[in-house]
């Protein structure tokens, strides 16, 4: 195993995926990619509703000023956040026997798990499930379930 990718979407859940994800790493001495994926098209369909506003207080650590919204200067604020948000779970499980790089894409969140593990030749795919029955997957959809249907590499499915 050469290359691992982790996805994060910053819950509990995810850390608990980065830890496994890092425990392999350190075993076989694979590089790991943690990767956050920002639902562009979901957080503009819904900025004030439920989904966007948790998905904001997740992402965010601080509030910002009150600004005229502006769908650019929004998204803007979601990359720097993200970013910086990947570079402390980074930093914060990283270690000698393992170097951890970070990525950031857009767009729908299994789409873009597996277009990155594609074109990067990733050997093994971790990410989070929150455990969500079968009602919750077919009224929410789930990121994991479409991420092992389609991955042509192996899947780890972590739960909290």
């Amino acid at each position: 195993m050469k290359h691992i990718l982790v996805a994060t979407d910053f819950s509990d859940t995810a850390a608990a995926a980065l830890a496994q994800g890092v425990a392999l790493a350190a075993a076989t001495g694979a590089r790991l990619t943690l990767l956050h994926v920002i639902y562009a098209e979901k957080i503009n369909e819904t900025l004030l509703g439920l989904d966007a506003m948790e998905y904001l207080t997740r992402v965010m650590s601080t509030p910002t000023e009150q600004a005229p919204y502006s769908p650019t200067l929004a998204m803007d604020q979601l990359r720097k956040t993200a970013e910086a948000k990947l570079a402390e779970a980074a930093a914060g499980v990283s270690g000698p026997r393992i170097a951890i790089e970070t990525a950031l894409a857009e767009g729908r969140p299994s789409d873009e798990v597996l277009a990155f593990a594609a074109k990067e030749g990733v050997d093994l795919i971790v990410l989070g499930t929150h455990g969500r029955g079968a009602i919750g997957k077919a009224l929410l959809g789930s990121v994991a379930d479409h991420v092992i249907r389609q991955a042509e590499c192996p899947v780890m499915v972590v739960r909290k």
